[in-house]
């Protein structure tokens, strides 16, 4: 199983049901930000009251706490246990630092991963961090949270100019400390690119897709074959920021956390008012070289421009994957 399977089952029957009533945009994760987006200076803060408040107006069966590093949030242990506790599966994405010191306020449910980012090896990383030690510090946290019992993934930004033997080597070690599965997502560019650079950027995020694919195709990739087409270049697909909604001190991003011309009071407010229609490549200047799993990795597998053979591909990636296990043959 590349995921566990109670968390595939009932995310099945969440949307399914979601299907059921008619509703057409079924949000699949929440994106909770308690102390706002990453590079956020602001002194707001979310209350856990107020966490819980946006889990029962959104309720996804997926929740990631994300956002600024999560593992500074005072209330980090009590947010965690009153998630879990509902029973939504949860992802807390750090950058592995305080793992340690934070990991006995948090008994190893089988519904929580950590997420630690890892973008290289030591040196790849720690440059693109501008954080020296930060690469030693979070395979610390990772080995610590293994030891405890603890799922743990890591996500890799894969940049244009990406070492992907770099990355292999990272997997290869990362692999042998047993971390369960591995996250890929694109770069995203927040400067403005005229349409010759826009079109360069593009071919080279494929060109680094089609490369990362292909090597390290043996390791528990938990990032969909539908959504890895469309970063290799080999499909299109319709942003669905709406399947994953983010929440934070100012309230509900319109339309994304990459864009958040506004903000907010309730999900369902966000479903139905933000003109989704205007967000997507071809539609907005903003999105031209935006790629991001929020968008596009929920449209892969909510099925929006579903294809031929769609759900069986997806449904042999799920089996054909092992928690932690890599397999012989490519996948």
């Amino acid at each position: 199983m590349r995921y566990p399977l109670g968390l595939i089952l009932e995310s099945a029957g969440y949307l399914i049901s979601r299907k059921l009533r008619g509703d057409h945009r079924c949000p699949v994760m929440l994106s909770l930000q308690p102390l706002g987006g990453s590079g956020c200076t602001s002194v707001e803060v979310l209350s856990v009251a107020q966490c819980i408040a946006a889990l029962e107006d959104c309720c996804a069966p997926i929740v990631a706490i994300c956002g600024r590093e999560p593992l500074g949030y005072t209330d980090i242990a009590a947010l965690v246990r009153e998630i879990l506790t509902r029973g939504r599966h949860l992802f807390l994405c750090t950058d592995g630092t305080m793992i340690r010191r934070r990991l006995h306020m948090i008994p190893p449910y089988t519904n929580f991963f950590w997420n630690v980012r890892l973008d290289g090896t030591e040196h790849i990383h720690d440059k693109r961090a501008a954080r020296r030690g930060l690469f030693v510090e979070a395979v610390d946290g990772i080995q610590a949270a293994k030891n405890a019992g603890f799922f743990v993934v890591v996500t890799s930004t894969v940049y244009p100019d990406t070492d992907v033997d770099d990355l292999a080597a990272m997997y290869e070690a990362l692999h042998a400390m047993h971390v369960d599965g591995y996250m890929l997502s694109p770069y995203y560019p927040t400067e403005n690119l005229c349409r010759e650079g826009s079109a360069r950027f593009r071919e080279k995020m494929h060109q680094r897709f089609r490369e990362v694919s292909e090597r390290l195709s043996s390791y528990n990739l938990m990032t969909s074959p539908v959504y890895l087409e469309y970063l290799r270049g080999e499909r299109e697909l319709d942003c669905s920021a709406w399947g994953s909604p983010v929440y934070g001190p100012k309230g509900w991003s319109d339309p994304c956390s990459k864009h958040s011309f506004h903000y907010m009071k309730g999900c369902k407010e966000l479903l139905e008012k933000a003109v989704w229609e205007n967000y997507g490549r071809g539609l907005n200047l903003r999105c031209e070289n935006c790629q991001c799993q929020e968008g596009y990795e929920t449209a892969a597998l909510l099925g929006v421009n579903a294809k031929a053979g769609d759900f069986w591909k997806l449904v042999a990636w799920q089996f054909g994957g092992g928690l932690g296990e890599r397999r012989n043959g490519k996948g």
